[in-house]
């Protein structure tokens, strides 16, 4: 496509230097990949810029380069075409979302602390139950066509990565998309110019404080899918029974979107008598003025609450009683309550927030008749506010915690675990251990456990890797206690 073409299709604001026209064959961040007849994108991040980088992109023929228009640097340079913009972002995004078009028929996406992940995947598994060519983008890669066609280092990727995927998927004839709206893409305009035809609010608690510094400006960021990603005739799923709801609420009756809430308080869906039965919950749904008892498989509350809202992403104003049968035999997505082994009540997790934690030991407790254990650890370079709150609530419902290495990165792991183990009392103290290496941590878990024993594994879930420094090595919780447990036998 002529850079023309792709200029001329932009919304985003920016002056030219020095143009001329051509064929333009990709954009990127990355000066490394960047080639002849390709648009370079010099993003100033936290810990580098991408201006640092428009000397070593200059060398190739026929280049583009956005940059801020706020840049105090000077390039000498007449070859080089300069896209001015002050939203380098956004324009980043736009023309990402120009080079590769889709004409995906349903667009969706879901916002949330906790659930965003298995209510993308329960959406995009009842859609595929109704024969549909669907694909869910977020925190496990691109899934389609029930197969996990590409990884993903991010919950919601990066312009170029989203939009191939995008073109990718509709070019084979895919019909349905759901994908994970994180704070930190919103923000980042990952997702601009996308308009989705529903977006949903799972829930919200403290996360990702380390990038957004408060919680004000975290809840702001969620709220951009509501107030920048819809258009006239959205519609907004929103989980009533938040305490955060109400600020989601305005926001979309502020831009007159249908809202359909869900939950103890809905007027969409409301639920009531929510009762744990051997392998699931019972409960009775209050709809369009008619009511009915129903049952849905399931270790968690919040289970049911994602799986009702993956209901109402699919189906919409449509829902009916009938449509709960879609929610029989959903699976729950890898590293999400994930039992290891039916003989053995060892779980896997991916909870990393005080919030999720809590959520997941409070139901698994419940179900307990042993002693509990848990392991935990927290990742380095991100929010240490949450460390000792997440240890807090590993506290309240655990005989034992294991305090353990996860994705230390360049931070001291020994000052994670130090943050983590903060204003403990003397009680507290006896009730923890610290383990440094996960795998050993684990271990030693295994060899507490009696026959009516929980061991809770949290933190990395599906997560196949350990990162130590600047490296990724491989590690998966699942194989390792996979591996132990068939020692034992």
């Amino acid at each position: 496509m002529r850079l023309s073409n792709i200029l001329k299709n932009c919304q985003t604001n920016f002056f030219l230097e020095n143009f001329s026209n051509f064929n333009v064959k990709d954009i990127s961040c990355d000066s490394r990949v960047i080639k002849n007849n390709c648009i370079f994108v010099a993003i100033a991040g936290n810990n580098d810029n991408g201006e640092n980088y428009i000397n070593d992109v200059k060398k190739y023929k026929k280049i583009a380069v956005i940059i801020s228009s706020n840049s105090k640097k000077q390039f000498n340079s007449t070859q080089t075409i300069f896209i001015k913009t002050p939203e380098v972002r956004k324009l980043f995004s736009e023309i990402a979302s120009i080079i590769y078009k889709n004409s995906l028929k349903e667009k969706v996406a879901v916002t949330g602390t906790n659930g965003k992940t298995s209510i993308s995947d329960y959406t995009r598994q009842i859609w595929e139950k109704l024969d549909f060519k669907a694909a869910s983008i977020g925190t496990l890669g691109l899934i389609f066509n029930k197969k996990n066609i590409e990884a993903s280092s991010l919950t919601t990727p990066d312009p170029v990565k989203l939009n191939k995927q995008l073109y990718l998927i509709s070019k084979k004839q895919c019909k349905k998309m759901v994908i994970e709206a994180s704070s930190i893409g919103l923000e980042q305009d990952r997702l601009f110019p996308l308009k989705f035809d529903k977006v949903a609010f799972s829930n919200l608690s403290r996360d990702h404080l380390d990038y957004h510094k408060n919680f004000s400006n975290y809840k702001n960021a969620k709220s951009l899918l509501f107030s920048k990603h819809t258009k006239k005739n959205s519609i907004a799923i929103l989980n009533i029974d938040n305490r955060y709801s109400h600020f989601f609420f305005q926001i979309c009756e502020k831009k007159k979107l249908k809202i359909l809430d869900y939950g103890k308080r809905g007027k969409f869906l409301k639920l009531s008598n929510l009762k744990k039965k051997d392998d699931g919950y019972e409960y009775r749904i209050f709809l369009k003025n008619k009511t009915q008892k129903i049952f849905t498989k399931g270790v968690a509350e919040f289970e049911i609450y994602n799986k009702i809202c993956a209901l109402i992403l699919v189906f919409g104003e449509e829902l009916s009683f009938d449509k709960f049968k879609f929610l029989e035999n959903l699976k729950n997505p890898s590293g999400r309550l994930d039992k290891v082994k039916k003989d053995w009540n060892i779980f896997i997790d991916y909870a990393h927030t005080p919030d999720a934690l809590k959520n997941v030991l409070s139901s698994l407790k419940k179900e307990c008749k042993g002693n509990f254990f848990t392991i935990i650890g927290c990742g380095g370079e991100r929010d240490r506010t949450k460390r000792p709150l997440m240890t807090k609530e590993a506290l309240k419902f655990s005989d034992k915690v294991i305090i353990t290495d996860d994705n230390p990165r360049n931070e001291n792991p020994a000052r994670i675990r130090n943050d983590m183990t903060k204003n403990l009392s003397r009680t507290e103290k006896k009730k923890v251990i610290e383990i440094i290496d996960r795998k050993e941590a684990i271990q030693y878990s295994i060899s507490l456990l009696k026959k009516q024993d929980f061991l809770l594994i949290a933190g990395k879930g599906h997560e196949n890797y350990q990162i130590i420094g600047s490296k990724k090595y491989f590690f998966s919780d699942k194989q390792i206690v996979k591996k132990i447990i068939s020692k034992l036998k």
